[in-house]
C-alpha cells in the first residue's frame, strides 16, 4: 500500500513539473506559484522516503544485531575451543570451550600471550595445514583463519579435541603386524658335518629355542624352508626385542654339539612410519635380512625406514666352503665387462694397498679381454705410493690413472663402473658417479652399513673373506682368459692380502691361502710385497711415538691418543693399533688420531673383543677384528677419548 501511494506522489511531482513549465509561457506568477508547488512535493516526497529507510535501516541493523548476539552466544558456548589472538600470540577473546581446557587460575587467559601460556607454536600451525597439538594429555587438531580490522592481523584459533583419535590411531600401529625372517646361518655346514642321527636332534633344538621365543611375545612363526622361519607379531613388541638386544642370539649360539660349531641366525625386521601394505612390509624385512647375511650373520637388522640399527654380530663371519657362487659371480662379471664399452674401476678414499691392488688385479683382466680400462685416483696418498711408483716402472701402467674429473669424460650408458674395498656412497673417490653411471659392481669384504650403495648389477660382498684382493683374485681364477694376470698385477694383489692379513696372521681362512698360491702360481713374490709395505724411518718412528702413548683400560685394552698433519696420520693410526696387539695381555687396541681434516680411530682386536660393534655405535664400521670411524671437524681429542670409553663400556655391559 505505502509503495503505490509513494509511486502516485512519484507521478503527481512529474507532472506539477511539465505543468508549472507550460504556465510559465502565459503566465510568469501562475508559473513561479506551480515552481513552488513542486518544491513542496520533492521535500514532502523526501521526507517520507527518508523515514522509511530509517526505519527499514533499523530494522535490518536490530536484526542483525540480534543475529550477532546469537552468533557470540553460540561460539562462546560452542564445544570446540576457540581464540582470537594476534600476530604475536596476544589473546583477544576466547570461548567457554577453550577456557576450560586451557585455563590454569581465576585470571584467566585474556590479554596473556598464547605462545608463552601454552607453549604454543602459533607460526606452525598457522603454516601447517594439518597442525597437531598436545596439552596435558590431550591433543588437539588446530585450524586457523586470519582476518584484519584494517590495523592489525588476528588468527581465530579452532582446537579441535583428537584424543581418542590418536589413542585409536596409537593402538592400531601398536598392534600392526611386523614381518621378521630368520635365516639359520650355517645350516650347510650343520647338514654336511654333523652326522645324520645327532642332526635332527641339533636342528630340533633350534626350532624349540624359535618357538619358545615367539610364545614369549605371542608371535606367530611358520618354518617355510629347512633353514628359514618367518615370524608376524605386533609392533609393540619390538621395544622388547631391542631392549634385550635379540637374545634370542645368544641362545641358539650357546646350544651344545659334538662337532663343536656355534649355530647362528640372521634376522630382519622392517619397520616404517609410513603407510605400507602387506607386499611392502614384508618386502621391507627382508631387505633387512639381507643386510644382516651381507654383513656376515649372526645379527638382528632392524630397518626403520632409512636407519638401521644393529644386535649381535658377536662371532666373525664363517668361511664358505662352496666355490660355486664365486664362480657365478665371476662369470656375471665377465659378461659385463664383455658388453661395456669401457670399464672404469674406483676405490675409497684415501685408498690404501688392498684398494689400489684388486682395481689393479682387475685392470689386468679387462685388458686381457681387449677393453679399456681406467682405475680414478684423486691423490696418490702414503698408502699406496710405493705401489704406484712400482706400477709406473712398467710402460703398461703409464696411462692407467684418472683423476675424478677426468672420469666424467669416459661415463657413458654403456659404461661399467666397478667399485672396489666399499659399498658406502660416502666414501667413494667421486660419490656423484654413482648417479652418473647406472651399471654398477661392488666387490668388497667389509660388512654393510645402513648408507650401502643399492642399485647394482652385482655385488659381491663376501666378510668372510681377508680383503678385496682374495676376492678378485678369486674371480680371475674362473675368468678362463690366458694372460689374465701379468706378474706385475699379481704381486699388486698379493701387497693387498698380505698388508689386510698382516703378512697372513690375522683373518685368514682357507680360501686366503688358496689365493695366495694361485697368485704365487702367476709369478707373485712376497718378497716384492714386504718391501711394499716397508715404511721410512719418520712413519716408523711416529708410529713408535703413537704406541708409547698408549693406556691400558678394563686391564686389557690399549688406547692411545696422538696429533699428526702429515699424509700417513691414518696409516701410522692403522699400523700402531696393530703393534699395540704384540703387547702381552692386551686383546684390542684403538688409536685416536687428530689431524687437520678431524678425528680418526683405528681399532684392531685378537678377536675376543668386537671392535666393528663398537665402533658403529660411533657412526664407524669394519669387522669384529678391524674397525674405523672418523669424525670430520671434530677437534678436540679428549671429547673422542671419552666418545670411545662410553661405547666400550656399553658394550662391555651388553656383553656381560
Amino acid at each position: 500500500m505505502k509503495e503505490s501511494k509513494k509511486e502516485l506522489l512519484r507521478v503527481a511531482i512529474v507532472a506539477q513539473l511539465i505543468v508549472s513549465i507550460l504556465l510559465t509561457f502565459y503566465n510568469i506568477i501562475l508559473g513561479i506559484i506551480g515552481i513552488l508547488v513542486f518544491v513542496v512535493l520533492i521535500i514532502f516526497y523526501r521526507k517520507n522516503t527518508s523515514v522509511d529507510e530509517i526505519k527499514i535501516d533499523k530494522a535490518i541493523d536490530e536484526i542483525y544485531g540480534d543475529l550477532d548476539k546469537i552468533n557470540q552466544e553460540r561460539m562462546y558456548e560452542m564445544p570446540i575451543a576457540m581464540a582470537i589472538v594476534d600476530d604475536e600470540g596476544i589473546i583477544y577473546w576466547y570461548n567457554e570451550a577453550f577456557g576450560k581446557a586451557f585455563k590454569k587460575d581465576k585470571e584467566g587467559l585474556f590479554k596473556k600471550n598464547i605462545i608463552q601460556e601454552l607453549k604454543f607454536n602459533l607460526q606452525e600451525a598457522i603454516k601447517q595445514e594439518e597442525f597437531t597439538f598436545h596439552y596435558e594429555e590431550r591433543d588437539y587438531g588446530v585450524v586457523t583463519n586470519a582476518f584484519s580490522d584494517k590495523v592489525r592481523s588476528f588468527e581465530l584459533l579452532h582446537f579441535f579435541d583428537i584424543t581418542e583419535q590418536s589413542k585409536q590411531k596409537q593402538q592400531y600401529r601398536k598392534n600392526s603386524p611386523l614381518f621378521c625372517y630368520i635365516v639359520i646361518d650355517n645350516y650347510d655346514d650343520i647338514i654336511e658335518q654333523i652326522p645324520s642321527h645327532k642332526r635332527s636332534a641339533i636342528l630340533g633344538k633350534v626350532d624349540l629355542k624359535l618357538n619358545e621365543w615367539a610364545k614369549q611375545i605371542g608371535s606367530v612363526i611358520i618354518e617355510y624352508e629347512s633353514d628359514r622361519y618367518l615370524m608376524i607379531f605386533e609392533r609393540g613388541k619390538i621395544c622388547a626385542l631391542q631392549n634385550e638386544n635379540f637374545k634370542i642370539l645368544d641362545e641358539v649360539r650357546e646350544i651344545e654339539n659334538d662337532e663343536k660349531i656355534p649355530i647362528t641366525l640372521s634376522i630382519g625386521i622392517g619397520i616404517s612410519e609410513k603407510l605400507m601394505g602387506i607386499v611392502e612390509s614384508q618386502e621391507f624385512s627382508h631387505s633387512a635380512l639381507d643386510i644382516a647375511l651381507a654383513r656376515g650373520g649372526d645379527q638382528a637388522v632392524v630397518r626403520q625406514d632409512e636407519k638401521m640399527s644393529f644386535y649381535g654380530g658377536k662371532t666373525e663371519a664363517t668361511e664358505k666352503r662352496t666355490k660355486v657362487k664365486a664362480r657365478v659371480k665371476a662369470y656375471g662379471l665377465k659378461e659385463l665387462i664383455k658388453e661395456a664399452d669401457h670399464v672404469l674401476l674406483m676405490g675409497h678414499q684415501n685408498p690404501d694397498m688392498d684398494c689400489l691392488g684388486s682395481a689393479v688385479g682387475l685392470l689386468g683382466a679387462c685388458k686381457s679381454m681387449g677393453k679399456e680400462a681406467k682405475i680414478i685416483v684423486r691423490e696418490i696418498n702414503y698408502s699406496i705410493k710405493s705401489l704406484f711408483e712400482y706400477l709406473l716402472e712398467n710402460e703398461a701402467y703409464q696411462d692407467a690413472f684418472i683423476t675424478p674429473k677426468e672420469a666424467e669424460n669416459y661415463a657413458t650408458q654403456n659404461t661399467l663402473l666397478i667399485i672396489l674395498d666399499t659399498q658406502t656412497v660416502t666414501y667413494l673417490e667421486m660419490p656423484n658417479m654413482v648417479d652418473i653411471i647406472a651399471k654398477i659392481v661392488i666387490i668388497d669384504h667389509h660388512r654393510r652399513s645402513g648408507k650401502a650403495i643399492e642399485e647394482t648389477l652385482l655385488n659381491y660382498t663376501e666378510v668372510y673373506a681377508s680383503s678385496t684382493c682374495e676376492l678378485v683374485t678369486e674371480l680371475l681364477q674362473y675368468f678362463d682368459e690366458k694372460n689374465s694376470l701379468s706378474v706385475v698385477e699379481a704381486n699388486a694383489l698379493m701387497a693387498g692380502m698380505c698388508m689386510d692379513t698382516k703378512m697372513f696372521t690375522m683373518k685368514t681362512g682357507v680360501r686366503t691361502f688358496e689365493a695366495a698360491a694361485y697368485l704365487k702360481r702367476k709369478g707373485a713374490d712376497t718378497i716384492i710385497s714386504k718391501i711394499l709395505l716397508q715404511d721410512d724411518l719418520n712413519t716408523y718412528t711416529a708410529k713408535s711415538d703413537a704406541v708409547k702413548n698408549a693406556k691400558i683400560y678394563f686391564g686389557n685394552i690399549a688406547i692411545s691418543t696422538f696429533e699428526n698433519n702429515t699424509d700417513y696420520g691414518k696409516v701410522i693410526a692403522a699400523q700402531a693399533s696393530d703393534e699395540l696387539l704384540n703387547i702381552k695381555g692386551i686383546i684390542a687396541s684403538f688409536i685416536i688420531l687428530k689431524n687437520n681434516e678431524g678425528l680418526a680411530i683405528s681399532a684392531r682386536s685378537m678377536g675376543e673383543v668386537n671392535v666393528q660393534v663398537i665402533l658403529e655405535e660411533l657412526g664407524g664400521g669394519g669387522h669384529l677384528a678391524i674397525a674405523g670411524a672418523q669424525f670430520p671437524g671434530e677437534d678436540d681429542i679428549e671429547k673422542g677419548k671419552e666418545m670411545l670409553l662410553a661405547a666400550i663400556k656399553k658394550y662391555k655391559k651388553e656383553n656381560e
